[in-house]
This record gives C-alpha cells, structure tokens and sequence, in this order.
C-alpha cells in the first residue's frame, strides 16, 4: 500500500461530519494522540465548571428566594443554614473535589494553549507536509508539555483530596 492509499484510507476514516464530529469528539480515530484527550477533558471541564457556577450561584441566592419558597418549613436565615449544612455530606464533598480538579486541569491547559497559540512556545519550524499527515504540534515540547500538564493536574487534584476529606 503507498502513502498515498494509506492517506486516503486514514482521511475517509477521520471524515466524520461537522456536527457528529463537534458534538462527539471521541469519534475522530487518532491514534496515539494526547493532544485530542486534553481537548476533550478541556470541553468536559468547561462545562463542569459552568455547571458549578450556576449551582453557586443559585445556593448562594438561597436566602433571598427561600423567603418566597421555604425550604422543610424554613425561611431566611434559618433556610440559609439548612443549605449550608448539606454542604457536609459526603456526596457535596465529592463534587467540591470533582469540581477543584475541573478547574486545574482547565487552568494547566489553558495555561498550556496560551504558552502554545499566542507565543508559539513549542511548536518547532515549519515543515512541508507529507502525506499521512500528522499536527506539528504533537512534535516532542508539545508531548512533554501535555505530559507534565496530565502530571501536575493529577498530583494537585490528590492534594485537593487531602484537603476536602481530610
């Protein structure tokens, strides 16, 4: 098989479709590709902390809205403290630290992408592409960069653990 057929083969397997392709990221095949995880968790994490932001923001809110709707016959402050003290359960421990862990790896790769697309720290010299086509921006600073990312994030979301439940 030459290049050639090997490229058509791997273009017409990747070509999915805007829509599905946007809506499901996990459809592109790329093999040995991090640079497709992060992009995926970048999404996942940005939607996570949307979430948390409307919640906070909404729990926060609770002692002006509990005084229209009471909360197990509570109102105002009382209300207030109710909600707080839900906070202590375990399962609102275990979204604080899936929340924390959103936020750090968003933030690393945010971090990363900024170092990557505004001052182009990482990307190497252009090169004439060649069929099979790979990103140049999956050469050996980018890998490692994103390998560290994935390091950091996963050693501060454990010391997180520590600091929620311990």
């Amino acid at each position: 098989m030459s290049d050639d057929e090997k490229f058509r083969s791997l273009e017409m397997e990747n070509r999915q479709g805007f829509w599905k392709a946007s809506l499901n990221p996990w459809l592109i095949r790329a093999k040995n590709n991090p640079e497709r995880v992060a992009f995926v968790l970048h999404r996942v994490t940005g939607f996570i902390i949307i979430a948390f932001l409307l919640a906070h923001t909404l729990e926060t809110d609770s002692l002006v809205w509990s005084q229209y709707a009471p909360i197990n016959g509570l109102s105002g402050w009382a209300a207030w403290t109710y909600i707080m003290g839900i906070e202590s359960a375990w399962w609102a421990r275990l979204g604080e630290w899936i929340v924390a862990g959103a936020v750090l790896f968003h933030a690393l790769n945010g971090f990363r992408l900024l170092l990557t697309e505004f001052f182009g720290l990482g990307i190497g010299k252009p090169v004439e592409p060649k069929p099979p086509y790979e990103a140049p921006t999956l050469n050996a600073p980018q890998r490692t960069w994103l390998y560290i990312e994935f390091v950091v994030a996963l050693v501060l979301w454990a010391f997180s653990a520590f600091l929620i439940f311990g």
